[in-house]
């Protein structure tokens, strides 16, 4: 018994002929004849009785036959389907995992985007530390991520994403807002709003200042550069941030300026080095790459990365 024999009975069973079944299996009459003579021998009762000058008839064992074969044949054409879905990319799950600084700003709008070309595919986004990221990424439990550069890390392939150069993030109506660049002297004795003790940009700022003399006000440490913003937003203190996050602030009067000496902030991008990105993966890089590109191009962070 074979997948064509059982495709030859269903035709017959939907058609009510022999002849008609041929027409749409696209075979000759008696190659679907033949087909059925062999399914009957093999499964070892008939399934059609013939007669000269009559309609097909149907034998009750046909009838019982009949009803198990439509329900495999929904399983089949189930899985024709989910092939069609995969080979179209319009269903399936990715997993992505993204730093705050991304996660709540950029990822919003390449899912928005990823979204309007393939609306099943469900996207399960995890906010986390880059430390996180990467290793959820390198445990090949997730698809993508997006995280600040780390020392060698088994199990991952990885490439530089965006660069972004940093910027001064001051509260509404700051006394500094009339300034078209701000620089470390002028941010002398201001309250400031930091990064923790640890974190590599924290001691690339720290060294700046350090370096030209200028003591800020620590009034806050905080380790997500969205937190920095809400705060600068309510008059706490100002600080510098990676601009991707901080232009979702601009409606509640958050002031962007450029800050030199320059500060750059480095992203890459993680897939699982131990197994192939499937088709979904690709075209979310693909969707994240040209949300990236646009948003460099209307200035609203960092710049090509070379």
């Amino acid at each position: 018994m074979n997948l064509r024999q059982l495709e030859a009975f269903r035709a017959v069973m939907l058609t009510g002929s022999v002849t008609q079944a041929a027409q749409v299996m696209h075979l000759s009459q008696p190659a679907v004849s033949k087909l059925i003579a062999d399914l009957e021998y093999a499964i070892g009762f008939r399934l059609f009785v013939r007669s000269k000058g009559s309609a097909l008839t149907v034998t009750p064992e046909a009838g019982y036959f009949y009803h198990e074969v439509e329900r495999s044949f929904m399983g089949v054409d189930a899985l024709k389907r989910a092939a069609n879905d995969i080979r179209n990319l319009s269903s399936g799950n990715l997993h992505v995992a993204a730093l705050p600084a991304l996660s709540f700003s950029f990822m919003p709008k390449v899912l928005s985007e990823f979204r309007r070309e393939h609306p099943n595919v469900v996207i399960r986004l995890y906010t986390h530390g880059s430390a996180t990221v990467r290793q959820l990424v390198a445990n090949q439990q997730f698809d993508v991520g997006l995280a600040t550069r780390a020392h060698e890390v088994p199990g991952v392939s990885s490439s530089v994403f965006l660069r972004s150069v940093g910027a001064c993030v001051l509260p509404p109506g700051h006394r500094l807002a009339a300034k078209s660049i701000i620089e470390p002297q002028d941010l002398a004795g201001e309250p400031f709003i930091s990064l923790m003790l640890g974190d590599q940009t924290r001691r690339r700022i720290d060294r700046i200042f350090e370096d030209a003399g200028i003591e800020r006000d620590l009034v806050v440490e905080t380790q997500y550069a969205i937190t920095h913003c809400s705060l600068v937003t309510q008059g706490v203190g100002c600080s510098i941030v990676n601009p991707a996050t901080a232009v979702d602030f601009l409606r509640q009067g958050l002031l962007i300026r450029p800050f030199k000496p320059r500060i750059e902030f480095e992203y890459l991008l993680y897939t699982p080095a131990l197994r192939p990105l499937s088709q979904n993966a690709l075209a979310l890089i693909a969707t994240m790459e040209a949300v990236r590109d646009a948003m460099i191009a209307d200035g609203a962070f960092g710049e090509p990365v070379s």
